[in-house]
């Protein structure tokens, strides 16, 4: 029986960029296993014939779903998103800064999924003291919500959601053994507008 949980992902952005590129200078022969998956690829120096091999092995990609989180100059919190993957969020921040001159800090932050009430340690993401201490919520605008859990002591959050609603995201409760108190902000979670408008 043929594998099918196969940990290569040929449709994964640096592989296919490398491809590209290795087509641009070299002679690239991919050998693929019974399933038609590339196993090895062999890349041929064209002018010399000199040859060497890469197996591949497995791809990581980043698709993990992001929210952009925006500070305004007066430490209101919004949330942008989800989008998938941290650089997608990151390329998104100067879409968003030049569209609203109140915009004064974004960060991507990984969204903890709502069906897990654990979280992990290293799931909370610093940011700086002054705006730990000072950020505020308004009153969610829309019907998508994320839950900001914020530490002002630790200046640390973590973003809970997507939630369909407000009243859902202030419902979830988390494990919090050992946990340091936190404040509980229900931020509207505002789905990303195209970078063409």
């Amino acid at each position: 029986m043929l594998d099918t949980d196969y940990p290569f992902d040929t449709g994964n952005r640096a592989y296919q960029r490398f491809l590209t590129l290795a087509a641009e200078h070299f002679e690239v022969v991919s050998w693929n296993n019974a399933t038609g998956r590339p196993t090895m690829l062999t890349l041929i120096d064209i002018g010399s014939r000199d040859a060497f091999s890469l197996a591949l092995l497995d791809t990581a990609e980043d698709r993990q779903p992001h929210a952009l989180l925006a500070v305004t100059t007066d430490a209101t919190l919004s949330l942008h998103g989800p989008i998938a993957g941290r650089a997608t969020a990151c390329d998104y921040a100067p879409h968003l800064a030049m569209h609203d001159a109140d915009i004064a800090a974004t960060t991507p932050a990984a969204l903890h999924q709502p069906d897990t009430t654990t979280i992990d340690t290293n799931e909370w993401l610093t940011i700086p003291p002054d705006i730990a201490a000072a950020a505020h919520t308004q009153t969610p605008d829309t019907t998508s919500a994320g839950l900001v859990l914020l530490d002002r002591d630790r200046a640390q959050i973590v973003i809970v959601g997507p939630f369909p609603s407000p009243d859902d995201a202030q419902a979830w409760q988390p494990d919090t053994d050992g946990w340091p108190p936190v404040d509980r902000l229900t931020v509207a979670l505002h789905p990303p507008t195209s970078k063409a408008d």
